[in-house]
Order: structure tokens, then sequence, then C-alpha cells
């Protein structure tokens, strides 16, 4: 997952409403310091931020606060991603309930030939999410389709493939 994404996701399940309601301390708190964060070092983006809190499952808000941070150089801001990934970790262990959809997820697969996944459709969330996967050939992905956002709550929960 790009930077940028787990970032934006990071902003998205931390505004979420599901998420609200099971919140404990440590997840406002890790919202709070990630938000700062983003403040302080990209003023730039703040309207993208309350966009995608007033409506954290918009996928085309999630989208947008991507490109700005991808502008702004977010990506490479280490501090920012040891942040969002705080965020998700907390929601992780402290509110597993909060929903996450995805069609198919590999992760550290290492496979000797192609790879090829295809005709996915999901009715909200992530379509394909792939993490430290090697092809001996080819990576082939088509036809998905994620309507929706419900993203993950973190790119590394995942289930094995």
């Amino acid at each position: 997952m790009e930077p940028v994404t787990l970032i934006a996701a990071a902003v998205a399940i931390g505004a979420a409403e599901g998420a609200r309601e099971t919140t404990k301390r440590a997840i406002g708190d890790a919202y709070a310091a990630l938000k700062n964060w983003i403040a302080s070092r990209y003023g730039s983006v703040t309207s993208e931020v309350e966009g995608l809190e007033q409506e954290p499952d918009e996928e085309l808000r999630r989208a947008l606060l991507e490109k700005k941070l991808t502008q702004a150089g977010a990506g490479d801001d280490l501090q920012l991603r040891a942040l969002a990934q705080v965020l998700l970790s907390a929601v992780d262990e402290q509110a597993p309930d909060v929903p996450a959809t995805v069609g198919v997820a590999l992760r550290r697969a290492s496979v000797g030939g192609d790879i090829e996944v295809a005709d996915i459709s999901v009715g909200g969330g992530s379509g394909v999410i792939a993490e430290d996967v090697v092809a001996g050939g080819s990576l082939r992905i088509q036809g998905v389709s994620a309507r929706g956002s419900k993203e993950p709550r973190h790119p590394f929960q995942a289930r094995e493939q």
C-alpha cells in the first residue's frame, strides 16, 4: 500500500462513526496526534482532512486527500507514516469490530510462476490488497470492482491466501 494511501486510510478510520462509538482513549489520542502532525506540516491539505472527517466512507474524499498528500510530499514523511501506523494498530487492538471488507488479500506470498487475480467484486471496501508479493512470472490483476469505501483497518490485517 502506498504511504499516502495508508495515511488517508488512517484519517478515514480515525474519523469514522463506527470507530468513534467504540473508541478508547488510545485511538482518540493517536488520531489527534496524526491530525495535528498533518495540520502542522501540511496545512495545504487541512480542508481535505476536514472533508474526509465529514464523510469518512466517501472514497472520492479519501482519493483527493491521497492526491494532495502526494503533491505535498507527505509520502516521504517517515514520522507521518509512523503516526498513521500507530493509529491503525490502536484501532486493530482497541476496536477490532470496526468493519473492513477486502475482496482478495495477498500477504507475504512467493510464487514461482504467474499470479492472476480476476473478476473481483466487493460491495464496500478494497478489491485487492497485496503486500510483499513476489512472482517468478507475471502478476496480473484485472476486473476489480470495489464500490463503497470501507477501507481495511490497516494493510497488514488481511488474511493470507
